[in-house]
């Protein structure tokens, strides 16, 4: 089947106020999931780049049930499910310490030069298509996300933020789990109060390095739908975060 699983502690920098896990937990043990099983395969982050070739996720999506609280474990399993021409998909499923499945979604990938940033024909990398598994294939539909908002959208909350060497990765730039995390900051309490995190996507469309500043611009589009928008200060696109929040169970 080509599935990888690997069981992970949850630590109280993993939980919320409310003694969830949050969001960006999710895409944390995600990430480092898929870097196992790519690794397994001679095909991770540091094989790469002794190849000169590197990985960029450009997509993640996920679908949150009852997220665990403080202790606990979960279980993630990744597998990857199309590959295209360029494009790889890789699902997850995230399982309590019961089994049952708490969070799912999908990503998208691409093998790219490092140096030049070239995006590369993931099929004609033989150990890349050793990992692929027939049996675990899922047509994926593209989601719609919405127009980047130029940078003299008004209107919104907005938050400036200078990155620091502490929140970037082996990459040398900010962290994936770094960017949900600033952007979630940027709603408004009263907008989600009494309110669930069910559902986010994410779009990755530009690196950041340390020292450079972000803007969050939150946008509610009513009944629990909030777009948040990451940009340079001269209104480049570098993440787009679309939520979808749910009545909190009593």
């Amino acid at each position: 089947m080509k599935r990888y699983r690997h069981v992970y502690s949850l630590t109280l920098a993993d939980i919320d106020p409310d003694n969830r896990m949050t969001a960006g937990a999710v895409l944390c043990y995600f990430q480092d999931t898929i870097a196992r099983f790519l690794t397994e395969g001679r095909v991770g982050p540091f094989n790469l780049k002794e190849e000169g070739l590197a990985w960029m996720i450009s997509e993640f999506h996920a679908r949150l049930e009852a997220l665990p609280s403080w202790p606990g474990i979960v279980q993630m399993e990744v597998f990857l499910s199309e590959l295209s021409t360029i494009k790889i998909y890789v699902d997850y499923l995230t399982r309590d310490v019961r089994g049952q499945i708490v969070a799912r979604g999908t990503s998208v990938w691409v093998l790219v030069d490092a140096a030049t940033r070239r995006m590369l024909p993931c099929r004609s990398h033989p150990r890349v298509m050793a990992l692929y598994d027939e049996q675990n294939f899922i047509r994926h539909s593209r989601f719609p996300f919405p127009d980047v908002l130029s940078a003299e959208s008004t209107g919104m909350n907005y938050l400036e933020h200078v990155i620091s060497s502490s929140e970037t990765d082996f990459n040398g730039h900010m962290s994936n789990r770094d960017y949900v995390r600033l952007a979630l900051s940027a709603i408004e309490p009263s907008l989600i109060k009494g309110q669930t995190l069910c559902a986010f996507h994410v779009r990755f469309q530009q690196e950041c390095h340390t020292g450079e500043t972000l803007c969050c611009r939150c946008l509610d589009k009513g009944d629990g739908h909030i777009d948040l928008y990451l940009t340079k200060p001269d209104g480049t696109a570098v993440c787009l975060i679309v939520n979808y929040f749910t009545s909190s169970r009593p």
